[in-house]
């Protein structure tokens, strides 16, 4: 029925404002971080020139009018220096030396960093694959590193998942939406994000479960391969 439908639409638009709304509050929560990160990075060379003058005037000689305005003009500078210093983040190649509890959010981080250029199908799935990969960091804590698993999750999210969309980031632009045996560039991505947001939800739901030998033994390659296939 039409009203169905309709309905069905308006709870599919309700989920995704809701779904954007967890990734923009993690966005800001990335941002409020490295924040008070270069907060405390401006504070601290600061307290370091505030207790260099009189050590300066102590030990070497006075400072003078002049000295405290060179210093004043060093603390602007450095300042000015550390805010605009751009944001740290880790690169694909950092991932699989991540940490395990650590390795989703990484990922997730930098999933979104590439995520502008990506086509908006794409960037859908994305989401929801960050989305996933959040729920699988506070499913990690306490899995160990040296578990079956362990190393099933790390294979999809911190080699497959990198290689799929670097592996696409390296094709011409003017050639994603062309392809071979009928199929684009663009479709191959969004297939191969598919499959990985259905493995995410796999590991999820075998985690929660405690089902780890179920993890480990049933994983799925990655059905699109972009390294050798374009």
């Amino acid at each position: 029925m039409e009203s169905d439908r309709i309905l069905a639409r308006a709870e599919e638009l309700l989920n995704r404002v809701g779904d954007q709304s967890r990734l923009i509050s993690r966005s800001r929560k990335r941002y409020v971080r490295w924040a008070k990160v270069r907060a405390l990075q401006v504070g601290m060379l600061g307290a370091a020139i505030l207790l260099a003058i009189p050590l300066w005037g102590l030990f070497v000689g006075p400072v003078g009018i002049w000295g405290i305005i060179l210093a004043g003009m060093i603390g602007i500078i450095g300042a000015a220096a550390i805010i605009l210093l751009p944001r740290p983040s880790a690169g694909a190649g950092d991932l699989p030396t991540t940490q395990l509890s650590a390795l989703p959010l990484s990922t997730e981080e930098w999933l979104a960093e590439q995520r502008r250029a990506l086509p908006p199908p794409a960037q859908r799935i994305s989401d929801a694959i960050g989305l996933k990969l959040e729920t699988l960091s506070d499913q990690l804590r306490t899995l160990d590193e040296r578990e079956p698993a362990a190393a099933e999750i790390r294979r999809l999210i911190a080699d497959e998942l990198p290689e799929l969309v670097m592996g696409y980031s390296r094709v011409p632009p003017a050639m994603r939406k062309e392809g071979l045996n009928g199929i684009s560039p663009d479709q191959q991505l969004i297939n191969g994000l598919n499959v990985v947001n259905s493995e995410l939800s796999r590991m999820s739901e075998q985690l929660a479960t405690g089902d780890l030998n179920k993890l480990a033994t049933q994983g799925r390659y990655l059905e699109i391969k972009y390294q050798g296939d374009i």
